[in-house]
């Protein structure tokens, strides 16, 4: 069950890496620790924000899904975490609700080409907590990404604010603020920063990491926008 309140957009800084993480994790708070973490995707009509939430397939094309969950793989397959996919019971956003622990749905944020997505970091006191909204202004693509923005790419980047990464200064991460596709996988100073939180993937097996993303903090969540779009 979840609960409402919310907190502030807060990093602590590493003196070793560029990587910010936010003062929560899920599961066990201590940092290094596993977690388990669940996730639904939206039905839509609640109202997220200030606007109407939408369903993911409202405005995405076809095969939206397995570009999440190959999102979501890439940050376990370096670090010690497994998600679950469950049903959405259609609660309210930030309800108590049986839905994911983080909850992936779509919102009009700012028009196109602006904030792709924005994320909720983890907490206890907060049902939007790890909640997820992609922008439904934008033009969402599966592989060609001269006609879109890459789904995968700005999946991977919000996922790691709802695990609880804020952004990195590093010239090269996933978790820096702009939308930069050239990237191919998670890199260096990303891996640290989830590994910081939950620790190295116990299979001991090297998978190779995928791709990188966005940012803009704002009270409890944090995004991505371009440079020409970037992520907040």
């Amino acid at each position: 069950m979840k609960t409402f309140s919310f907190i502030l957009c807060l990093f602590f800084f590493s003196t070793a890496h560029a990587y910010t993480v936010h003062g929560k994790k899920w599961g066990d708070p201590t940092f290094g620790t596993g977690a388990t973490v669940s996730y639904s995707f939206m039905t839509g009509g609640q109202t997220c924000d200030t606007a109407t939430c939408s369903s993911l397939d409202s405005f995405m094309p076809s095969g939206f899904q397995e570009q999440i969950k190959k999102a979501f793989n890439a940050w376990s397959s370096v670090a010690n975490l497994h998600f679950e996919e469950v049903a959405d019971d259609g609660a309210e956003f930030n309800a108590t609700t049986n839905s994911g622990d983080i909850r992936i749905g779509g919102e009009s944020i700012d028009g196109k080409s602006h904030v792709l997505a924005h994320a909720y970091y983890p907490s206890n006191n907060y049902s939007a907590a790890g909640d997820i909204h992609f922008d439904t202004s934008e033009t969402w693509a599966i592989d060609n990404l001269v006609d879109g923005i890459s789904i995968f790419w700005v999946a991977l980047h919000e996922i790691g604010h709802s695990l609880g990464l804020g952004h990195s200064d590093a010239s090269k991460s996933v978790m820096g603020p702009y939308y930069n596709p050239s990237l191919s996988g998670l890199q260096p100073d990303d891996i640290a920063g989830i590994q910081y939180l939950y620790g190295a993937n116990i299979s001991a097996v090297p998978v190779p990491a995928a791709f990188w993303l966005l940012g803009s903090a704002l009270i409890g969540l944090c995004g991505i926008r371009r440079k020409t779009p970037h992520y907040n």
